[in-house]
């Protein structure tokens, strides 16, 4: 007798969106972001924005890069689905056989790229900021060699954050962003009379330390005991690179938005840089909030859904979930549409930000608007396709919306100015949802093959 399938339990709206894990979580991510919204406010009073303040975002933007495509980009999908199988087998010394060769490789290679860059730090202003000139282009240089510490701490220091999760050692992993906003602000404020700009950026260097500190205090009663060792030709390993390959593809599309963003800002009047990344941050509350946390939160049941076959179930939770997101960020757009020049204005106005500056990043927030309801939403469907065990699509469609965004921007950029940056991230949040609607009616239509290779 053949036995019966798992059931498809479709959580209450509150034990599906409201565990004491994320609960956690989320409580520690508005903390990072409220954080977050104090050091800009700092920067701001202090900086203005300016020269100094564009050429300290812009020497961030390289080393992110570097760190999301050569670390963070393979670590997200594939380490802790490995390290907790090889944890079960035995006594668990090739789950730390396994962590410590992935640690020590992370390591490695960010430092060999950290070196390269720093010899080749010059060169980069042509990519990053290549309107820069004089003084502002000497000052971004500078900078951005100080800045090359902070992706070797973080490769590290993001390792050891996949333990804490597999873990379930939610506070330490989900403490950390608060270090590191500490760490800058405490530089700020100690060192910026002094040394200027450079202070904030010796306060990354050490915010970076302790995000690392901090991950290493919560493994303290771990049965992992954080270390370097080589075993590469092991079976784990070869699979942990297997799949990270595919994630690789996309997962730096965002940090390549912002090298595109920068570059262009670059090229207008000066504080641009920092009028976009400001609102971006802005607007970026309500996608994690909203869109991240519901969409991570609807994966499981989407990928149980898929695995029993269960169609129906599959497309009720897509939905459920969709009408959420869209209604949920759409009042939160107009939230922002309505207060956020009060906002700016309250928190980061007065000192060396102007009446004018506070002017051009409303601006600027109110056309990035457009995007919440898309970017949201394009989440949970990025998920859903994950959830049918496909990548590729996934991938085209985002890397879609990047076309489309760099195409938009540059054809409103004459007659717009800097607006036409968040206008063209809009329309390509919104091309990019379209194509993964499609991309997700596609798997919908080989479902019930799938279901039925399930069931023979």
């Amino acid at each position: 007798m053949t036995a019966a399938p798992p059931r498809l339990h479709l959580p209450t709206p509150l034990t599906r969106f409201l565990p004491a894990s994320g609960l956690l979580l989320s409580a520690l991510l508005f903390g990072s972001y409220a954080l977050g919204l104090l050091r800009d406010r700092i920067f701001t009073r202090t900086f203005g924005a300016g020269g100094e303040l564009d050429a300290y975002n812009a020497a961030f933007v390289l080393p992110e890069l570097l760190l999301d495509v050569l670390v963070d980009s393979g670590l997200a999908a594939p380490f802790i689905p490995i390290f907790l199988r090889l944890r079960s087998e035995a006594d668990g010394t090739e789950a730390d056989r396994f962590a410590r060769t992935v640690l020590t490789g992370a390591t490695a290679v960010i430092g060999l790229a950290a070196i390269g860059m720093f010899i080749f730090a010059e060169q980069t202003t042509r990519l990053i900021a290549g309107g820069f000139s004089g003084d502002e282009r000497e000052l971004y240089v500078s900078l951005f060699r100080v800045m090359l510490a902070t992706p070797i701490l973080f490769a590290i220091s993001n390792t050891l954050g996949q333990v804490l999760l597999a873990e379930e050692r939610f506070f330490w992993y989900g403490a950390a962003p608060l270090l590191y906003n500490g760490g800058i602000i405490g530089g700020t404020v100690a060192f910026s009379g002094s040394l200027g700009i450079y202070g904030p950026a010796i306060g990354a260097v050490v915010g970076a330390a302790l995000h690392l500190g901090g991950r290493l205090l919560g493994l303290r009663r771990s049965r992992f005991r954080p270390g370097f060792g080589w075993w590469p030709r092991t079976a784990s390993v070869k699979e942990f690179l297997r799949l990270m390959l595919p994630k690789m593809v996309s997962h730096p599309v965002e940090q390549l938005t912002v090298v595109f963003f920068t570059g262009v800002a670059s090229g207008l009047a000066a504080g641009s840089v920092t009028v976009v990344n400001l609102a971006r941050n802005f607007e970026s509350v309500p996608v994690s909030l909203i869109g991240a946390a519901f969409a991570l939160a609807a994966f499981p049941s989407l990928s149980t859904a898929h695995a029993v076959g269960n169609r129906r179930g599959f497309l009720r939770l897509v939905r459920t979930n969709a009408v959420t997101i869209t209604v949920t960020t759409g009042l939160a757009a107009v939230a922002v549409l309505l207060l956020g020049e009060l906002v700016i204005r309250t928190f980061l106005g007065g000192g060396a930000f102007s009446d004018e500056d506070v002017g051009r990043t409303a601006a600027v927030l109110t056309a990035f608007t457009i995007a919440i309801p898309f970017e949201s939403l394009g989440l949970l469907l990025s998920r859903a396709i994950y959830a049918t065990e496909h990548t590729l699509l996934q991938v085209l469609a985002t890397l879609g919306g990047l076309g489309l965004t760099i195409a938009t921007t540059l054809t409103l950029l004459p007659p717009l100015g800097i607006v036409a940056i968040p206008l063209g991230f809009g329309v390509g949040q919104a091309g990019k949802t379209v194509l993964l609607l499609l991309a997700l009616a596609w798997r919908m239509r080989q479902f019930n093959r799938h279901a039925a290779g399930a069931a023979s």
